[in-house]
């Protein structure tokens, strides 16, 4: 018998009202949104700068919910203990910027925090992957490249969740898949066929214009929900 899903919803605060954080985040957190996704990027990892700790202690101050730190870097060892220490709880590394994955694991734990496993969005699950996700509450897998809003989703993407939800299933592992990018009421059924547990919700389908950050989470799960019970069993 398949078992119950919901689809949880994360909310990037870098597709956030940067100059009234407070009030958005107080939108965010009467929705049914799970997390906070914060992204933070190197320049050299792609082209573009985002957040910070600075931002990130400030707003861990005023946040309920717990917040994730996506480390889109090279060199993540150097950022963690900062950024802990700044208020995150979940801290995603990238399989491209590690070449000892278990041992910055092993940093995030010690440091307080949790960790998770992120691949861009060109990137596929390779022979190690089962070992890994092992280690990780949920895989963060990017649809877009990281930093800039606006992008559509790579279908090579989809592709890699397909298999690694494979590699998940085939290992009895709990991992989830957290699908980050163009997330929106025409893709969410795509992804979570394929096999997306969480979607990172940002300008192109959590915060809109027209409505609240409240009517389009419950819209996003609705979708997720009804996509995940018409796969057939």
């Amino acid at each position: 018998m398949r078992k119950q899903k919901e689809v949880k919803i994360s909310a990037s605060v870098s597709c956030m009202d940067l100059c009234n954080l407070e009030t958005a985040m107080k939108e965010v957190e009467e929705s049914p949104v799970s997390f906070y996704h914060f992204d933070v990027v190197d320049g050299r990892f792609n082209q573009c700068f985002i957040l910070g700790e600075t931002t990130l202690e400030q707003m861990s101050k005023k946040a309920s919910l717990p917040i994730e730190v996506h480390l889109a870097t090279y060199h993540p060892e150097k950022y963690i203990k900062r950024f802990i220490e700044a208020g995150a709880k979940y801290v995603a590394v990238h399989y491209e910027a590690m070449k000892h994955p278990l041992d910055i694991f092993w940093q995030i734990r010690e440091c307080g925090g949790i960790p998770i496993l992120a691949y861009r969005a060109e990137t596929g699950p390779v022979k190690d992957f089962a070992i890994l996700a092992k280690e990780v509450p949920w895989i963060l897998k990017l649809m877009v490249h990281p930093g800039f809003a606006g992008q559509k989703m790579q279908p090579s993407a989809i592709e890699h969740i397909k298999e690694m939800k494979k590699i998940i299933n085939e290992n009895n592992l709990d991992t989830l898949i957290q699908a980050d990018g163009n997330i929106n009421e025409s893709t969410v059924e795509k992804v979570v066929e394929a096999g997306a547990d969480i979607l990172t919700g940002g300008t192109s389908g959590l915060f809109l214009k027209d409505k609240t950050v409240k009517e389009c989470c419950q819209k996003l799960m609705e979708l997720g929900w009804n996509s995940y019970h018409n796969l057939p069993i």
